[in-house]
């Protein structure tokens, strides 16, 4: 349920100094108003509005992005989870060095030095150039002496035919008729009146739009609603190159503070989003350490030592039921060996498994 915006505007503003004290030597100062705090639960308003109300509180056990995401509850009834940032993977410096590519050996050509030159046994043979046909020019047929008509009938080639020429006469004294010369006449040049522009087509007029309904107008929306609806959805699509760990931390930190203070709904949304976030979840050898991280902390004096244990049996019914990958790890054999409350809960629940 959303708070009412009236009475928090209304009411004055509250400080509260959040983490530890930094270079400066301060913490870092919110303004926060003091009904958005104190309705958020019972405890919470007794401290902000009772007989001994105050107006500063400190919080240094409380990192100042999960106060923020307090903070965003508090006015929206809802808070943004955060990205997870991408892995970072070890690199090992010898193999990078022999595994990259020399200029030596750069698409399997061999670099020649300065000074050397490329022999002619050095060259493919599929890259040296063929070598030139010697072709014997074909002999002039024979001819007569005088010129004459005594000639050899001979058959064109194959690649260029020509025509035979016609037989000549055996008479001397017959000359070849001469050819006339045309000569052309030029024409008369008539000028071509250029064409008249044709008229411009008459506009046609726009239909008249038959009349709508009124509840049939349609207005889009220039920016969403909600800034923060898809933020903070836990998302359906697991990335097996992102970091989970800062994820699900996120959700035990906020779970914890509201447990401090009594802030039910809080607790609830917690639980419900980091669930969702471990049901996408795929353990593996690469990111066995984000849940680990997990366990550490909900384990962890800093989460709180409340007789809820809600949030710890979501943390070990998870790592049970994905501990046949988890064995594989070393650094989840070491937590078991570390024993405590973890080991016990674990070990509860893998054994009602198998039975």
């Amino acid at each position: 349920m959303s708070p009412a915006l009236p009475p928090i505007l209304q009411s004055r503003l509250v400080k509260f100094s959040i983490g530890q004290i930094t270079d400066d030597g301060k913490r870092t100062l919110y303004l926060v108003h003091q009904e958005a705090i104190a309705q958020l639960s019972q405890p919470l308003r007794d401290t902000l509005k009772g007989d001994q109300a105050v107006i500063h509180m400190s919080w240094p056990d409380v990192s100042r992005r999960t106060f923020e995401r307090l903070v965003q509850f508090a006015y929206t009834g809802d808070y943004t989870i955060p990205k997870p940032p991408r892995r970072r993977v070890a690199v090992n410096e010898q193999e990078a060095v022999e595994s990259e590519p020399s200029s030596s050996t750069l698409n399997e050509i061999p670099a020649v030095e300065e000074g050397d030159e490329l022999l002619a046994e050095d060259v493919p043979a599929e890259e040296a150039p063929p070598a030139e046909e010697y072709i014997e020019p074909a002999s002039a047929p024979a001819t007569d002496s005088w010129g004459g008509g005594w000639h050899t009938n001979q058959e064109p080639a194959p690649e260029e035919p020509t025509e035979e020429p016609p037989a000549k006469s055996w008479s001397f004294s017959q000359a070849a008729p001469k050819k006339k010369v045309k000569t052309k006449k030029e024409r008369p040049f008539y000028a071509v009146p250029a064409p008249e522009p044709e008229p411009e087509p008459e506009p046609v007029p726009e239909p008249v739009p038959e009349p709508t309904g009124f509840a049939s107008l349609s207005f889009d929306l220039l920016v969403p609603r909600d800034n923060h609806k898809d933020t903070c959805e836990p998302s359906e699509r697991f990335i097996p190159e992102r970091n989970y760990s800062k994820v699900f931390l996120s959700h035990a930190k906020l779970w914890a503070i509201a447990d401090i203070h009594d802030i039910d709904a809080l607790k609830a949304l917690a639980l419900y989003k980091l669930h969702k976030t471990l049901c996408v979840f795929e353990v593996s050898s690469e990111n066995a350490g984000d849940a680990i991280d997990l366990v550490r902390y909900v384990y962890s004096p800093e989460c709180g030592t409340s007789g809820d244990d809600k949030l710890k049996g979501l943390v070990a019914q998870y790592m049970a039921s994905n501990s046949a990958a988890l064995s594989h790890d070393s650094n989840f054999m070491e937590l078991l060996r570390e024993g405590g409350l973890f080991v016990e809960d674990f070990l509860r629940l893998v054994m009602q498994r198998i039975q």
